[in-house]
């Protein structure tokens, strides 16, 4: 496959690869003659059915006309491959924005109302086409907010040829039976378990029937949203909602619950209102509802306030606001006291806060809270033990490094190596462990197609350290 800088048709200059799958690779490149950037994916012509695939991608992208779609620009073939040219769609995965940490309640209904809509542009078409293969990877939300739903074509090749597709946990059932034809609920099903991920940071169960009753007895979605769900996620089709528009219909419903509740308190108050006793009754009802939706409004802006995944120092004010608010429930609270702490400790700096914030957590939910707290308190003085500084830095970094990628592990190896450089008593010796921790993360980073201002930014740091070690080395020589 081609190495960044490399020119294809004398017009198409790589840049660096975004994607890849059991069939192709995607990179993002330069269209040297319009002066833009533009999504290239690469077929091996000589995989099983290359031809076949690339034929039923080029026809559909140039079928569907629809903004959340890429359009193709361009389709041709060399000895080696054949290439797709379309739109590059700058922005983030939907699973890069949610993993980990989930996605409040408004904004996964807002993205889940046009993936909706797309899926309905779809399924509606005169010869209708099935994605076949929805989940958080295969969306990137742009920079004005909206899913792009990318990469099919090829599943809907193989379902005609009766060859299992799809990912397993997301796609249903039906979709790896031989004698089962997929149809339009095999999204539905999909798109289920897409949102069912994205509200809960993490992929659905790859049995049906857990994940069905993870859904059911889940701590996160509202009863509105698990009925909707169950539905969606029904192991029998025949269960399922039958189109993407009557989906889309009942988002609209869950999205207007508030609006609706607002309406029915008003006029129940005036109804009602000669009963002493059932005036008191409502006013309780509305108080508690205006709780739940300041609740809910708290939890949506603070996800405007977000960079690469993190908060920024606006979004936790914000989130100091919602914690203080005594609207969240008490796991939604824990989740938000420790985003708190973790952007106190990693973005202001602020250590004392940090250690406070962390003191409130529950310690069977969060284990490397002791660590977080001493390394905390150690940042905050002028006087402590070398040695047991190492020993915290040491026991966090273990714990750190087996997890999942995220932006938040990121930002913790570059505290953990600031930590190392710090509290070592031979500078050079604790300077090689910083950039032991440093080069690690750059290369579980270099396997990644994402987090490129967090790989820009480490790689800053080794050469800044590396430097750092020649100096000192030098100027160890010249007193030698």
């Amino acid at each position: 496959m081609p190495e960044a800088g490399t020119v294809i048709d004398s017009r198409y200059e790589i840049i660096r690869k975004i994607g890849e799958g059991g069939t192709s690779s995607v990179y993002l490149a330069a269209d040297r003659h319009v002066g833009r950037r533009i999504a290239m994916k690469i077929l091996d012509r000589k995989s099983i059915g290359a031809y076949a695939f690339a034929r039923t991608e080029i026809e559909s992208l140039r079928r569907v006309k629809f903004p959340l779609f890429p359009s193709i620009h361009d389709a041709f073939s060399d000895k080696r491959n054949i290439y797709i040219v379309s739109d590059y769609v700058a922005g983030s995965s939907l699973w890069s924005m949610c993993r980990g940490r989930g996605m409040p309640r408004e904004q996964s209904l807002r993205l889940a109302a046009s993936i909706m809509e797309a899926l309905a542009y779809l399924h509606d078409m005169k010869r209708p086409i099935l994605y076949l293969d929805l989940k958080p990877e295969n969306v990137i939300v742009s920079e004005d907010g909206l899913p792009h739903l990318i990469d099919f074509g090829i599943a809907g090749w193989l379902a005609d040829h009766h060859i299992p597709v799809g990912t397993i946990g997301y796609s249903p059932p039906e979709q790896y039976m031989k004698d089962e034809e997929p149809d339009e609920r095999a999204d539905i099903y999909a798109f289920g378990m897409t949102y069912y991920a994205i509200r809960h940071g993490r992929p659905p169960d790859r049995d049906p029937q857990t994940a069905l009753y993870d859904i059911r007895h889940s701590t996160i979605l509202c009863s509105s949203e698990k009925s909707f769900l169950i539905r969606c996620c029904a192991i029998s089709r025949e269960d399922r909602f039958s189109t993407a528009d009557e989906v889309r219909r009942q988002i609209d419903h869950i999205r207007s619950i508030p609006g609706r509740i607002r309406k029915i308190f008003f006029y129940s108050s005036i109804i009602i209102g000669i009963s002493i006793a059932c005036v008191c009754l409502i006013g309780r009802m509305i108080k508690k509802e205006r709780q739940n939706e300041a609740a809910a409004k708290l939890v949506a802006a603070s996800s405007g306030y977000m960079e690469e995944g993190s908060y920024t120092p606006e979004g936790l004010g914000v989130i100091r606001a919602c914690i203080n608010s005594g609207t969240l429930s008490e796991e939604c609270e824990q989740e938000f006291i420790f985003e708190l702490a973790m952007g106190s400790m990693l973005v202001s700096h602020d250590y004392r806060t940090a250690a406070a914030y962390f003191s409130r957590l529950d310690r069977d939910r969060y284990r490397e809270v002791p660590e977080y707290i001493e390394l905390c308190n150690i940042q905050s003085r002028f006087d402590y033990d070398p040695e047991t500084a190492e020993n915290v830095t040491g026991r966090l970094f273990a714990d750190i490094v087996k997890r999942a990628p995220s932006k938040m592990k990121y930002e913790n190896m570059i505290f953990i190596a600031g930590c190392y450089e710090n509290y070592d008593p031979d500078p050079e010796a604790g300077l090689s462990k910083a950039l032991s921790v440093l080069k690690m993360a750059k290369n579980e980073l270099d396997g990644l197609d994402e987090y490129q201002d967090m790989k820009d930014r480490i790689g800053q740091l080794i050469t800044v350290k590396e430097e750092k070690i020649k100096v000192k080395r030098k100027i160890g020589e010249r007193h030698e």
